[in-house]
């Protein structure tokens, strides 16, 4: 596709060496704000230590520095959704199981759980999925000029469909370009190299997500 919330003295973005960029998540409407308790980096340091792995053994498999990583898994800084996958590969765990099923098969407007799986300027949440083994949909809130990071990335997955609901995104599938306006709807095998932002420099996009089954 899901962050803290970047406060005034850190609004300017952090850079260190390949991709770096502070988390900014300013949610549009009535969603709720993203919970403290859903630390991503922190997850996956604990998954790296149980299964023995340095930071060094990390960075130097997915291509990233140790500084990048320490301060990742500090959820200092995001990475794009392509890095993100990669260090969810070099650890060892499919990136839907670091996030808790919802508890119920209903989700009401606006309580879906936040969720972070890289990129820059957004917002997601776990509408549906998650513990099941069919699909998994997600709800993005994506800011102008936000989206999944300038390196396609592959899902192992059979099948991707994104609906636009509001604003624009543009989409970038095996080197096609497919410009989408709210309403349209893109289907496509995720095993394609991808990527998407959001061209509007004063919209939001949002959109929502199926992959299935779940990554």
């Amino acid at each position: 596709m899901p962050r803290k919330p970047a406060t005034a003295a850190k609004s300017t973005k952090i850079r260190a060496e390949d991709e770096l960029a502070e988390a900014v998540r300013r949610p549009t409407g009535p969603l709720r704000p993203v919970r403290d308790d859903i630390n991503l980096g922190e997850r996956l340091r604990t998954l790296r230590k149980a299964r023995g792995l340095s930071i060094e053994q990390v960075a130097n498999s997915v291509g990233v520095t140790k500084s990048f990583l320490s301060r990742f898994e500090r959820d200092a800084v995001s990475a794009s959704v392509a890095t993100l996958l990669k260090v969810c590969d070099a650890i060892g765990v499919r990136p839907g199981t670091l996030f808790d099923p919802p508890a119920t098969n209903l989700v009401r407007a606006g309580e879906g759980r936040p969720i972070s799986l890289g990129g820059e300027g957004m917002h997601e949440y776990l509408i549906a999925g998650v513990g099941n083994e069919h699909l998994m949909a997600l709800l993005s809130v994506i800011e102008p000029g936000g989206g999944s990071g300038p390196e396609p990335y592959k899902l192992n997955a059979a099948v991707d469909f994104v609906h636009l609901k509001e604003g624009e995104l543009d989409m970038v599938v095996d080197g096609e370009l497919y410009s989408m306006k709210a309403g349209d709807t893109l289907t496509f095998p995720p095993t394609l190299a991808h990527t998407w932002r959001n061209p509007s420099q004063t919209q939001p996009a949002v959109a929502v997500w199926v992959i299935a089954p779940p990554i």
